[in-house]
């Protein structure tokens, strides 16, 4: 039986989810210029998505909870994106530090791993890519959504099988009930068999 809310069709639509999610997620704090943080830190992220997103599509997801959905994991996304791969602040190397250490410095930030940076403010920009991309995310996946959910409704629903020949009804005769016996006598009508009631003819006869 095809159950959408569990099994391999539940962890596929919550695989669907966190990967739209995270991918326009992706796309958006990148076009909107902000730099991104390691590919191992995606996954992770990716992971923890889809932990969230197999709770939420227990049920159909709607456009009202696909909007907080997708609205939800894009903010967390674009902080967790600035945190660890946002802009970073100059470095400053105290006096008497050795020239030699602005290196490994600059390569890790060129790469952005920086780690314990502030979140940026979300500008216009960026506010307007991450809407963009909550809104695109919920018009997807909300219509994948519905044909999941109608088809699952199509194939459980009860065949009615009509039979190919009617069966022949016969009918047995009832009896009827037998009719009492009247319990009046009727005096005008003579008896079939007997001495006559009538007293002239008793009369003649004598």
């Amino acid at each position: 039986m095809l159950n959408p809310s569990s099994g391999a069709v539940g962890f596929g639509r919550a695989l669907l989810w966190a990967v739209v999610v995270l991918a326009l997620a992706l796309t958006a704090h990148f076009e909107a210029g902000g730099h991104l943080p390691p590919v191992e830190v995606i996954a992770l992220l990716g992971a923890l998505l889809l932990m969230v997103t197999t709770l939420a599509v227990r049920r159909q997801v709607r456009w009202p909870g696909g909007l907080a959905l997708a609205g939800l994991g894009q903010y967390a996304l674009h902080q967790v994106f600035s945190f660890l791969g946002g802009a970073c602040a100059p470095v400053l190397l105290p006096d008497g530090a050795h020239p030699h250490l602005a290196g490994p410095v600059a390569d890790s930030l060129a790469h952005g791993a920086c780690v314990g940076v502030e979140p940026a403010a979300m500008g216009p920009g960026m506010l307007a890519w991450h809407a963009v991309a909550t809104v695109v995310t919920v018009g997807l996946l909300v219509g994948v959504e519905r044909g999941v959910w109608l088809l699952a409704s199509w194939l459980v629903r009860p065949l009615v099988v009509e039979p190919l020949w009617l069966p022949v009804v016969r009918r047995a005769p009832v009896p009827g009930a037998p009719e009492a016996p009247s319990g009046s006598v009727d005096l005008h009508v003579a008896p079939e068999r007997g001495p006559p009631s009538s007293v002239l003819v008793m009369h003649l006869a004598a």
